[in-house]
């Protein structure tokens, strides 16, 4: 793997501004359990939120691998 492609992978994983951190702190109730009913009325942005993650995670782990291929220890 070329410096090139690693610097496509940065470039294609999105900014960490992921709307499930800011959507779990608004549906979570005072006792620190979640209000079903109010993510039930906002299954959209709940789907929203997680199919967003795991874009975020699968971009992340994809550039974590290119990483660590390019920092493996060569054989002389």
């Amino acid at each position: 793997m070329d410096n090139q492609t690693l610097a496509g992978l940065l470039a294609a994983t999105p900014a960490a501004d992921l709307k499930i951190i800011e959507l779990a702190a608004e549906l979570t109730l005072p006792g620190a359990g979640l209000d079903l009913d109010a993510a039930a009325a906002r299954q959209a942005d709940v789907e929203l939120a997680c199919a967003q993650a795991q874009d975020y995670a699968a971009a992340t782990r994809r550039l974590l691998e290119a990483m660590r291929w390019q920092l493996r220890p060569r054989r002389s």
